[in-house]
């Protein structure tokens, strides 16, 4: 190929006239040097490691066309340099974002590549939390907390446990010492484990009574809930894993948080805590509307209003029963939104300014004489169909197919407004 591609620049050489083989091989040699082609929409090539270790270095690398350069950005925050060869010293775990786009002459800014990287922290289980006195027949959760990214294994007794994840629901067996371990790994290396030696002993008591008390609930609301247990034992309370202060029968919640919760209750005896009574409680939010400030829009404009409150009910005073609408005009809109939480409603006042192109001759349009708060019209075209006076929102306050004279009723600009079958003009009238 090399070959053939020599042959074919010396054949050249001799067919061309003296001096122009040499004017035109350089030149074409240079205009390949010096002209870029134009950049693609996103730089290609992008090529880097898709996981490392926190203090680790890695290096990023593109291809970059002529008169570019590259911007470097880690998270969407932009890097030093802009060299096609990248380096990045890790410093915290997690899935982390490097993106690249090429700023080249002329202005142009190419669409940005990404590569993800999944960034490893040394594991490090913490102390495994869990009851260390449980009854026999029972089954009881233990966790730990592991970097972002890390995975777990957990042995009790010496015996593996099928699952990865920085949790575990143990069923304990007949009385006796059970030694829960787990150490957690990662690419980055594996860690020493945790251990917590649990006591099983004596019967169980039963497991509380169906917990009472509603199923669905409101942020803000203060709901009771009510079980039974066995006489002799108390009760504990945990919400969505996290214990709570009362060992009565009867647990107080104020909801803060929407979605789903957990609700559990045991029983408590000497030997431990029993198997669970569970119930699940959907927690909605009370509808809250906040369509903002009265505003001013300019006329063309369009104003978009959003009450909120993804997935209750709407009802808006233009008759729409979506999230959002689109306004153009002037007035006043106000929106209901209604859930299983309650109604709230909100109000906005829009208003539109109007531009106006006037004319400065009465020969072209129409003339005007202002008297105090009186307004004469001169000059009128033929073939009126409708004149209007208005505030300078829009709003009409008077109109008329044939009135040349109106009176304004306060101190302001307003617009005047003349259409005919041909043409429509507009003029601002400012009464002091």
């Amino acid at each position: 190929m090399r070959s053939a591609f020599l042959t074919l620049l010396f054949s050249l050489f001799f067919i061309l006239p003296a001096g122009a083989s040499h004017f035109m091989l350089s030149g074409a040699l240079s205009e390949t040097d010096t002209l870029p082609p134009d950049p693609p929409d996103a730089p290609g090539n992008l090529s880097g490691p898709t996981w490392a270790c926190v203090g680790e270095t890695s290096v990023f690398s593109i291809d970059v066309p002529v008169g570019c350069m590259c911007q470097w950005s880690v998270n969407n925050l932009v890097q030093p340099g802009s060299d096609y060869i990248f380096s990045y010293t890790w410093t915290t775990g997690g899935t982390q974002e490097v993106s690249v786009v090429f700023v080249c002459s002329g202005g142009f800014t190419s669409e940005a590549q990404t590569i993800l990287v999944d960034v490893f922290t040394d594991p490090a289980p913490t102390p495994i939390q869990g009851d260390e006195l449980v009854c026999e027949y029972t089954y009881h959760t233990y966790s730990t907390e592991v970097g972002p990214l890390d995975s777990c294994q957990w042995s009790v007794n010496g015996e593996s446990i099928p699952g990865y994840g920085a949790s575990l629901t143990y069923s304990f067996g007949a009385a006796g010492t059970y030694h829960f371990e787990v150490f957690a790994f990662s690419p980055c290396g594996i860690s020493p484990p945790q251990a917590i030696d649990v006591i099983a002993q004596g019967t169980a008591p039963s497991a509380p009574s169906p917990i009472e008390g509603p199923d669905k609930s409101c942020t803000g609301n203060t709901d009771i809930y009510t079980t039974t247990v066995e006489p002799g034992t108390s009760c504990a309370w945990w919400i969505d894993g996290i214990l709570q202060p009362s060992v009565t029968t009867t647990l107080e919640v104020t909801w803060t948080d929407r979605g789903n919760h957990l609700i559990e209750a045991r029983a408590v005896s000497d030997c431990g805590t029993g198997n669970p009574a569970i119930k699940n409680v959907l927690v909605l939010y009370q509808p809250d509307v906040h369509l903002g400030n009265d505003t001013v829009i300019i006329q063309g404009q369009t104003l978009l209003l959003d009450a909120g409150n993804p997935g209750l009910d709407y009802l808006w005073s233009t008759g729409d029963t979506t999230q959002t609408i689109e306004v153009n005009t002037a007035g006043t809109y106000d929106v209901t939104v209604s859930g299983n939480c309650g109604i709230d409603a909100d109000t906005i006042d829009v208003s539109v300014i109007i531009g106006v192109n006037e004319f400065t001759q009465p020969d072209d349009c129409f003339g005007l004489i202002v008297h105090q708060r009186k307004l004469e019209l001169q000059h009128l075209p033929e073939k009126i169909k409708n004149i209007q006076v208005m505030s300078i929102n829009g709003l009409v306050l008077e109109e008329s197919h044939s009135n040349d004279t109106f009176i304004l009723p306060s101190p302001g600009i307003y617009l005047v407004r003349i259409i005919t079958d041909c043409y429509t003009c507009t003029r601002k009238v400012v009464i002091r």
